[in-house]
């Protein structure tokens, strides 16, 4: 799966595959799904259980959970996407002005949790 985002005026390609676990493991020493688990569960949600959406994006609770995790994922999802990314994530995010983590990493969410969905027949 691929997705292009705008960030700071760049367009920027996004890119999961097959690898892409087996990356973030290796660019960062965690697995993937438990960083992502641990951000889903920060999500705030109300007495029904729905997410809280503000200003577009999930409401969530940051005291609860390590933002490297979400700049890890980007950066990792980045560089599949274009072998031009540097491997230092510092790098390239320098090459921002402004870099809205939390955004980008709600458009990229729905690309994550894909491989999450329960099918009922498996």
């Amino acid at each position: 799966m691929e997705i292009t985002l705008t960030i700071d005026g760049k367009r920027v390609p996004f890119r999961k595959s097959g690898a892409t676990m087996l990356a973030y493991k290796r660019q960062t020493g965690h697995e993937f799904y438990s960083d992502l688990s641990a951000f889903l569960g920060c999500v705030n949600r109300d007495k029904e259980g729905k997410v809280i959406i503000a200003d577009g994006v999930p409401s969530v609770d940051m005291s609860k959970f390590d933002i490297e995790y979400m700049y890890n994922m980007i950066h990792v999802m980045a560089k599949s996407a274009d072998r031009n990314v540097p491997s230092d994530m510092l790098d390239w995010l320098d090459s921002f002005d402004d870099f809205d983590v939390i955004g980008i990493f709600c458009q990229l969410l729905p690309m994550l949790g894909a491989e999450m969905q329960v099918d009922e027949k498996n």
